[in-house]
């Protein structure tokens, strides 16, 4: 839950707290192995957990996956848990008392009902995923965040971010960055200043006719869209686009195209 509170996404981190202990929990109390092993499977599948969110969240020069991304790893912990459970009944096949007299089981019913609470969680990651990060298209994106630009250095001053400045049809957006210098230093100074900050950020920039651009491959368990960064040397390359405010400012574009 560390990650969606980092992400400023705290009700998240709630609901992934949930979706943990339901999970390990469900596993824990439909097995048939006894409670030690059941505990003791439970804290492997938590250590995990654990590892696959670490080396998948870890930066390496990658944007940060969204918030999102977590889905993927309850449903693939939740998979697996089913699995194990099936397996489980297999190796040890449900043959307690009867609760009563013509009744099932009672080892069966607690079977049913964790195979039950793991398929539901496993059915709402599903549908998470499939709802908030599939587009149009098929793909997997998200817009990119302030993080990606920001913190400047103390030469340069942000006047206004926009995540979504132009697009937003099945799911693709162009952020806008407005970024102005801090000191009285003409625009193609400016313009030096930020391409040299963001290759520090892990975007390599190439210069062509005029246009500084360049990619950075997304992080996280799934595959998602790499997200585009360019900024104009020469506003006369710039056709079409509305002019900075003020007018010896740099706009930094980002998409997710």
């Amino acid at each position: 839950m560390v990650l969606p509170i980092a992400q400023g996404a705290p009700m998240v981190a709630v609901l992934a707290a949930v979706c943990g202990v339901v999970v390990i929990g469900a596993w824990a109390w439909g097995t048939r192995s006894g409670r030690a092993v059941g505990v003791t499977v439970g804290v492997v599948f938590t250590a995990v957990l654990v590892a696959v969110f670490t080396v998948s969240q870890w930066p390496r020069g990658l944007v940060a996956a969204p918030w999102l991304d977590w889905f993927a790893v309850w449903l693939l912990v939740g998979v697996v848990c089913l699995a194990a459970l099936l397996i489980d009944r297999r190796v040890h096949p449900v043959s307690p008392p009867y609760t009563a007299a013509g009744k099932v089981p009672a080892g069966r019913v607690q079977w049913v009902a964790a195979m039950a609470t793991l398929g539901a969680v496993v059915l709402l990651c599903g549908c998470g995923l499939g709802i908030g990060g599939y587009d149009g298209d098929g793909r997997l994106r998200f817009p990119a965040s302030v993080d990606e630009v920001l913190p400047l250095p103390g030469s340069l001053r942000l006047v206004s971010a926009d995540v979504c400045a132009d697009g937003g049809v099945s799911g693709n957006c162009t952020a806008e960055f407005v970024v102005v210098a801090t000191d009285d230093v003409d625009r193609a100074t400016t313009v030096t200043r930020l391409v040299e900050h963001l290759r520090n950020r892990g975007w390599q920039l190439q210069p062509e006719n005029g246009v500084y651009r360049g990619s950075r491959e997304t992080g996280g368990i799934l595959s998602w869209t790499a997200h585009t960064v360019w900024l104009y040397a020469d506003l006369k390359s710039a056709p079409g686009l509305r002019p900075a405010s003020p007018p010896e400012a740099v706009v930094i574009y980002i998409d997710n195209l």
